[in-house]
């Protein structure tokens, strides 16, 4: 929906039960309304920054040529990340200044959800981009347990591993509301889920025998 209105009124337990929701309805947190302007900016920015950059990433790894985007969605947005991210944000400012909620025109975000259709079925989930799949989904069961192991480890501190460090450093230095109320299944749940592509691949040839992809 081409609206990102605000829920000013919601209280914590509201939060709260939507938090949980989220994890037990698919797709609800597309329901979720923020409680501020601001973050339904974080909301749209997720989408700004990926939906160009996935393009340009496969391109470098020769999944689609630049030419194969559809023309009426570049004579709209552009073909280039910097292009599409400069578009989208100039729009969404032009058409959400002085208004209690963000909107992009409706040309921009009818184009936006045909490239990001046109990037699922020709990037996210090309024959290119699911060859690796069986390996990736082993890899992260794999490392969820490695990772349990050492997190349950009293040792751990004690590692020179910069990898072992730095599982250490989150689960400790996180507030202590968090390790208080968060069991060590869910921190390790949530340290792989903070972790950036190349970083995870680091760590899975790092600590998973024989991993190769």
């Amino acid at each position: 929906m081409n609206k990102y209105e605000v829920n000013k009124d919601k209280k914590v337990e509201d939060f709260l039960k939507e938090l949980d929701l989220v994890f037990t309805e698919e797709g609800y947190s597309k329901k979720i309304k923020p409680m501020t302007l601001e973050a339904s900016v974080v909301r749209l920015s997720d989408v700004i920054a990926y939906i160009g950059r996935d393009i340009e990433d496969a391109i470098i790894v020769g999944s689609i040529k630049r030419e194969d985007i559809p023309k009426k969605i570049v004579k709209v947005l552009g073909n280039t990340n910097s292009q599409i991210v400069n578009n989208l944000i100039m729009d969404v400012i032009k058409n959400s200044i002085d208004k209690p909620y963000l909107k992009f025109s409706d040309d921009i975000f009818e184009k936006l959800i045909e490239l990001k259709d046109w990037n699922y079925k020709k990037i996210y989930n090309s024959k290119e981009a699911l060859k690796n799949r069986d390996i990736l989904e082993k890899a992260f069961y794999d490392l969820y347990e490695i990772y349990l192991e050492k997190a349950n480890d009293k040792n751990l501190k004690k590692s020179k591993s910069f990898s072992d460090q730095n599982l250490y450093s989150f689960i400790n230095n996180k507030s202590e509301k968090y390790r208080k109320n968060t069991d060590i299944k869910r921190m390790v749940i949530d340290y792989i889920s903070g972790e950036t592509d190349k970083f995870f691949l680091k760590e899975c040839e790092a600590n998973i025998k024989n991993f190769k992809i």
